[in-house]
């Protein structure tokens, strides 16, 4: 079969918000630009998120709540973001006023079902071109500059030539076998909150292509859902999503705490640890008084329990925490441990020695005494992955053969830590490593900035060439 062949300035690889921003800025700089989408529709994992786009409002904390990560990129999303937002106003992308996020952040919130149809008419109005189910195999190289990318649709291949390339894939989280080697040994287990493409084929060719690769593959960011028999659709994630972790106690299957539920920006940090428990469950506890106590952002924990009952989930009810318990038999759990652990959490937080539970509960301090008392079954979920490609702070792709280990840090001069791009490839959004750890940042506060980021240099990158 023939190769068929196309051509353009700015080839973007992936429609979501990283991917469709970045396509309208470099439109800006007056470039020729396609995007292609795997998928059957644009706007990935954003089309089903709730549209709050947010992030911290200061480095130095955000350094603080996620220390893993790279500080100039951090530094970078946090300086970006209010032109940014200023940006999508500009296009007529509706957003709410920015307000207060959590004790630390700063928000503004979307539509995305909005913002994804505007980024597309401004795409086609400007001259650009958006195909979806066109996906990328491989990025073309020669003399070790990226040419472009051969891919395929229902057509069969297609070699599409540009002068610069963006990878804008998503994450790995839709591949099991890069799950099981970085995350967990049961990827099956695992809820994929996302959409079905995202499947590391950024960072794999770009691998391939010689990419050097962030540390921290094993962190994601995620909220533990109701787990089976609940059923619902992908519209339904936000809804059976149970956010309020933090406030509850969280038990495994052998009836016993695992982690300190309180620690992280957030549920997702509790939710990475039940990824790592047998089969990829636990169980949140928590009395009258916290289920009516809210996460910001996010409704009562009640209300959640409300709408995972009629999903079918599992979900127990009890005026004592020895009836509770001996209910939870019937998910596998057995009653005396977990009722051994529950009293000895209750009486650590009366006593004020939270710090001598093993695991240690360093904050909302809630012990659970108030009757009625609820247990529901959740399930951990992966929405994208934090570790990715290798970047600078112009988005460009830099090569695994110049990078240098992290532990030549302690010994290096300066002049030694050099890095090199790979020519001509750009990467934006979740697979760009080095923002989020084992805390988050905001994923789409992260495609905003480095979309527009990588869009506008990589059109920068075209007409250098064109000089």
């Amino acid at each position: 079969m023939a190769i068929r062949q196309r051509s353009t300035d700015v080839l973007i690889i992936g429609g979501g918000m990283a991917g469709l921003c970045a396509a309208v800025r470099a439109l800006e700089q007056g470039v020729k630009v396609l995007l292609i989408e795997k998928g059957t529709r644009f706007g990935g994992s954003m089309a089903l998120s709730n549209g709050t786009i947010w992030s911290f409002m200061d480095a130095a904390v955000l350094k603080r709540h996620v220390p893993e990560g790279n500080p100039t990129l951090q530094e970078m999303l946090v300086d970006q973001l209010p032109d940014a937002f200023e940006w999508l106003t500009q296009l007529g992308v509706q957003l709410e006023p920015e307000f207060a996020f959590l004790s630390y952040g700063r928000a503004r919130r979307s539509e995305p079902a909005q913002m994804t149809a505007l980024l597309l008419n401004k795409i086609a109005l400007m001259g650009g071109e958006a195909i979806h189910e066109v996906a990328m195999q491989e990025l073309k190289l020669s003399d070790g500059e990226v040419t472009g990318v051969l891919a395929f649709d229902s057509k069969g291949p297609l070699e599409i030539n540009a002068s610069s390339v963006i990878i804008a894939t998503g994450g790995f989280q839709g591949n099991p076998d890069l799950i099981a080697r970085y995350i967990t040994s049961t990827p099956d287990l695992l809820y994929l909150r996302s959409n079905p493409w995202s499947t590391g084929d950024g960072l794999l060719a770009a691998s391939a292509a010689g990419a050097a690769i962030t540390p921290l593959l094993n962190t994601f960011y995620g909220h533990a859902m109701s787990a089976p028999p609940a059923r619902f659709n992908r519209l339904e994630f936000q809804a059976m999503s149970h956010k309020y972790g933090q406030l509850a106690v969280a038990l495994n299957m052998a009836g016993e705490r695992f982690a300190d539920e309180s620690s992280g920006t957030g549920e997702e940090l509790l939710n990475s640890y039940i990824a790592r428990q047998s089969g990829c469950k636990a169980v949140y506890v928590f009395d009258a008084t916290v289920g009516e106590k809210a996460i910001e952002g996010s409704p009562l924990p009640s209300v959640v329990i409300d709408r995972a009952k009629k999903a079918g989930a599992c979900v127990i009810q009890a005026s004592s925490l020895e009836e509770l318990t001996q209910k939870m038999v019937a998910w596998g759990l057995p009653a005396n441990t977990a009722l051994r652990t529950l009293r000895a959490y209750n009486e650590a937080i009366a006593l004020g020695k939270h710090a001598e539970l093993n695991p240690t509960r360093n904050g909302n301090h809630y012990p659970v005494v108030d009757s009625p008392f609820t247990a529901v079954l959740v399930q951990a979920s992966i929405t994208f992955t934090c570790g990715g490609i290798f970047t600078d702070l112009d988005m460009r792709v830099l090569r695994r053969s110049s990078s240098i280990s992290s532990l030549a840090l302690v010994t290096a001069d300066v002049s030694e830590l050099q890095t090199q791009p790979i020519a001509n490839l750009f990467a934006a959004g979740s697979d760009v490593g080095g923002f989020s750890g084992h805390g988050y940042v905001g994923g789409l506060s992260q495609a905003l900035v480095t979309g527009l980021r990588a869009g506008e240099e990589a059109a920068k990158s075209v007409k250098s060439i064109d000089k």
